[in-house]
Order: C-alpha cells, then sequence, then structure tokens
C-alpha cells in the first residue's frame, strides 16, 4: 500500500473512532507510520483529505449507477438494483458518511456544496433511470419528477436513520429499502 492508502486508511479509522475534529494531522502520520511532510505531499490539509474520501464515496455510487444503466434491465430493477449496491457500498464506509452528515455538514460551507455537488450527479442519474421506465411505459401514472424525490426521500431516510443512526444489520437495511421501494412501484403498477 502507498503512503497515500495508508493516510486516507489512518484517517478513516480514526475519524471512525474519534470524529474528525478530534482527530489531528500528527496521529495520522504518527498511526500510519508516515512523515507530517508525506501527508502535506498529498494533502494540503485534513479538510481536503476527508473531501477525497468524500469523492471517493460518491464516486463509487455514480459508478453503481452508471453500471445499472448500461445493463439493459427494466428500470424498476435498476433503480432497485442500484440502491441495494449502493447501501452495501456505504455499510462499509458508515462511520465516515456519519462523520460527514452530522458533524462537517452542520460546521463547514464547503462540504455542504460538496454534498450538494455530487446529490445534483446522483439526482441526474436517477432520473435518466425514472425517465426511461416512462418512456418504456414501465411507469404510467404520477410525474417522473415526484417519482425522484419519493425515491430519494425514501433512501435517505433508510440510510440516514437505519444505516447511520440506529446502527443495524445490512441484511436489515437492505430489507427496508427493498420494502418500501416495492411500496413505490407498486402504487405505480395499480396507477
Amino acid at each position: 500500500m502507498n503512503a497515500k492508502e495508508r493516510i486516507i486508511n489512518t484517517a478513516k479509522e480514526l475519524f471512525s473512532q474519534k470524529g474528525y475534529s478530534n482527530t489531528s494531522v500528527d496521529e495520522i502520520v504518527k498511526q500510519a507510520g508516515l512523515s507530517k511532510g508525506a501527508f502535506y505531499f498529498y494533502f494540503r490539509s485534513k479538510d481536503q483529505l476527508m473531501e477525497e474520501l468524500v469523492n471517493r464515496m460518491a464516486d463509487k455510487t455514480k459508478d453503481i449507477m452508471k453500471r445499472w444503466l448500461r445493463k439493459g434491465v427494466s428500470s424498476e430493477e435498476a433503480i432497485k438494483g442500484h440502491i441495494r449496491d449502493f447501501l452495501t457500498e456505504c455499510y462499509e464506509d458508515r462511520q465516515i458518511a456519519y462523520v460527514f452528515f452530522f458533524e462537517l455538514m452542520c460546521s463547514k460551507e464547503a462540504f455542504r456544496q460538496l454534498h450538494y455537488r455530487h446529490m445534483e450527479e446522483i439526482r441526474e442519474l436517477l432520473r435518466q433511470m425514472v425517465k426511461m421506465g416512462y418512456e418504456r411505459g414501465e411507469f404510467r401514472c404520477g410525474r417522473p419528477d415526484i417519482l425522484l424525490n419519493l425515491i430519494v426521500g425514501y433512501v435517505k431516510l433508510v440510510y440516514m436513520e437505519k444505516l447511520l443512526l440506529e446502527k443495524v444489520s445490512l441484511q436489515e437495511v437492505l430489507k427496508e429499502a427493498e420494502e418500501g421501494l416495492e411500496l413505490i412501484f407498486r402504487g405505480l403498477r395499480c396507477g
């Protein structure tokens, strides 16, 4: 593992244990067995390191969505599959997401803006999935923008409450997401 990855992995571990604010650059490099110079070779600041962690998580999400868009399956299957894969991927980094949402977004405008930028891109990919469902006749009632908001809102609820706050098992998180999405899609089929 190269020095940059050692810094990132060590930071994830320390941020998860102690929180972002209670972790210093000195602690990160000491535990990683590196010098401060090595840290500053890769990152200008602890904020930039955290931004790298958030960008990696968001990029994974977008990659998952793009894979499902290319699969050629029904829109419902693509949406459900992407959300299942997204929640599974996020489960691994839930401590970092917790720090990001409950510590940093509340106190730093730059992190709020970072979140909104990524969410715009994620919403656009989901919008493509939803639009495809209406164009194919899979979804016949309701409006695409309303369906998009229902899905985003429900997944945020499961993600924030079940995955980040309640600390339930991944299986419970996935079951909750699947049941809620099935109700949403059943409503579209019944309309």
